[in-house]
C-alpha cells in the first residue's frame, strides 16, 4: 500500500470504531492507542502530497521542454524552405528564440521558468512575430507551452509551501508503529468478542472485513498489472471507501 493510500485506509478504520462506541464495548484503551496516530498520518499525507507535487512536476517539465525543442526545430527547418514567405516568417521567429537561447530546457526548474515567461512574452509583444506564428501554425504550441510553465509555476510553489510548512517524517517508522496499533486492535476486538459476547461486535467486525476486502482486491489488482509488466507508479492512489 503506498504511502498516500495508508493514512486514508488507517482513518477509515478509526472512524468506523469510534461510530461502535468503542469505550461501550470496552475497546477504548485500544481505540485510543490507534486514534492517538492521527496527527502523525496527517503528516504522512501533507508530505506525500508534496511528493506528488513532484512527479507532476516531472511530467509538466518533460511537456514543456518537447514543445519547446519541437517549435526550434520546426522554425529552424522552415529556415531552409525555398519559400520566401514561409523562411522569412522563420526568420522573424528564430530571431526571438535566438535571443533567448535554444538549451532553454537543460536549465534547472526555476531557470527555465523564468526564461520561458520571458520567451512567450517577447512572442506575443509582437504584432509581426504573432503573424508568423499564425502563419506557420505555431502558436497553438506557444501558447501550451506557455500554459504548462505557468501551471508548472504554481504547482512548484505549492511544493516550496508545503515542504516549508511540513517536518520531516519518517513514514516507515510511523507505519509500523501504527501497525502494531491495529494489531492490538484486532486482537482486543477478538478477545471481547469472546468475554463479551459475539453479538456487540458481529456488526463492527463485518464493517471492518468489508473494508480490508476491499482494499485486498485493489491492492491483487495492482500486482497482478505490475506482474503484467505496468507501471503501476503512475496510477491514482486507490479510491476511499465508502461505507
Amino acid at each position: 500500500m503506498w504511502n498516500s493510500e495508508y493514512p486514508l485506509v488507517v482513518n477509515r478504520i478509526i472512524d468506523i470504531v469510534e461510530a461502535y462506541n468503542p469505550n461501550a464495548i470496552h475497546l477504548g484503551l485500544a481505540f485510543d492507542r490507534l486514534a492517538a496516530f492521527r496527527p502523525q498520518l496527517t503528516k504522512i499525507a501533507t508530505y506525500e502530497r508534496a511528493d506528488r507535487d513532484s512527479a507532476t512536476l516531472s511530467e509538466y517539465d518533460q511537456q514543456r521542454d518537447t514543445l519547446f525543442n519541437v517549435i526550434y526545430t520546426v522554425v529552424k527547418a522552415y529556415l531552409r524552405t525555398p519559400m520566401a514567405d514561409v523562411s522569412q516568417h522563420a526568420a522573424r521567429i528564430m530571431a526571438v528564440l535566438k535571443k533567448h537561447g535554444n538549451n532553454i530546457p537543460a536549465a534547472n526548474y526555476t531557470a527555465e521558468t523564468k526564461r520561458l515567461y520571458d520567451l512567450t512574452t517577447d512572442l506575443f509583444a509582437q504584432p509581426a512575430v504573432i503573424e508568423s506564428l499564425e502563419a506557420l501554425s505555431l502558436k497553438p504550441l506557444v501558447v501550451r507551452m506557455d500554459e504548462l510553465n505557468k501551471d508548472f509555476d504554481g504547482i512548484f510553489m505549492q511544493r516550496v509551501q508545503r515542504h516549508a510548512e511540513t517536518e520531516r517524517v519518517d513514514i516507515r517508522a510511523i507505519r509500523l508503529e501504527c501497525d502494531k496499533a491495529i494489531a492490538m486492535l484486532w486482537s482486543a476486538i477478538e478477545f471481547c468478542s469472546h468475554e463479551y459476547g459475539e453479538d456487540n461486535y458481529i456488526q463492527l467486525v463485518k464493517t471492518i472485513n468489508s473494508l480490508n476486502s476491499y482494499y485486498k482486491q485493489q491492492l491483487a489488482a495492482r500486482a497482478f498489472r505490475r506482474k503484467a509488466k505496468q507501471d503501476v507508479r503512475k496510477e491514482e492512489p486507490i479510491k476511499p471507501m465508502d461505507i
